[in-house]
């Protein structure tokens, strides 16, 4: 029975033309599918190079950011440790060193 189908499909010509009408179809499914898989992992190996550009730029810009943010306080801090609020007693117009050296000896003149 086999072999009886068998020779019809390959002494038929027709036959032949379908069959090789078919497989040609299911080669060029394959072929549509390859190249979708090819154009996924392109896109992927694309996508996943910026992503790791990106990172990059943000590790890089957050260094910066921290260094510049780390100057600036260090720049106040020592600004602010470089001004002196309170002049000295000696510093002071005689005065005023007058007023400040009775009250220290309870308001009594010399």
């Amino acid at each position: 029975m086999i072999d009886t189908v068998w020779k019809y499909l390959t002494d038929n010509p027709l036959a032949r033309w379908i069959g090789a009408a078919f497989v040609f179809l299911i080669g060029w499914e394959v072929v549509k599918r390859n190249l979708k898989d090819a154009g996924r992992t392109a896109e992927r190996q694309a996508s996943a190079v910026k992503q790791a550009q990106a990172r990059e730029a943000v590790v890089t810009r957050s260094a910066e950011i921290i260094t510049t943010e780390r100057e600036n306080s260090d720049a106040a801090l020592e600004a602010r440790d470089n001004i002196n609020p309170a002049p000295s007693f000696d510093e002071l117009p005689d005065e005023i060193q007058r007023v400040l050296d009775r009250s220290a000896r309870g308001g009594q003149t010399p």
